[in-house]
């Protein structure tokens, strides 16, 4: 008896953990996915910022100096594509996490729906069960005390 119940235990206490272990799993997955993120666009950007530290050291007369000038609207133009394309990425890393939190979120709705609604079927049929036993107890203890009744006043 305590062994099934137990059982019954363990088995909805796996139901419930379920759905955190796979949105722990998820955001594990998605700090991943943002720190690799980030280690790529800090890469680029150093890499970016040193290049342009050597040009900037590489002056030494009029002529460098305009063509470093000159450099620095690409490298500008060439700054701010990388920043909306880096954005727009970090918005769709996001927007992905997002919608797959909510995917998790309906899941544990509806296996919590059906688990209620088996143990609303469970208690339902143990109560009708109580009730076919009592019913059944009474009518024994009826007879029993009608067929005691009947032989004292014969």
């Amino acid at each position: 008896m305590y062994t099934e119940m137990f059982e019954k235990t363990n088995a909805q206490v796996e139901q419930m953990l379920n759905p955190v272990r796979k949105a722990q799993s998820s955001m594990l997955d998605h700090v991943a996915r943002l720190a690799d993120f980030q280690v790529e666009a800090v890469k680029h950007y150093s890499e970016l910022s040193i290049d342009n530290l050597r040009a900037l050291k590489d002056i030494n007369d009029p002529q460098s100096l305009q063509a470093y000038v000159t450099k620095q609207t690409e490298v500008a133009k060439s700054l701010g594509e990388k920043v909306t394309a880096d954005m727009n990425e970090f918005v769709k890393i996001n927007r992905g996490f997002a919608e797959e939190l909510q995917k998790l979120a309906q899941d544990g709705v509806t296996a919590a729906s059906e688990q209620a609604k088996q143990q609303t079927k469970q208690a339902v049929s143990a109560v009708e069960n109580a009730s076919a036993s009592a019913a059944k107890e009474t009518g024994a203890a009826s007879s029993s005390s009608s067929s005691s009744s009947s032989k004292k006043s014969a």
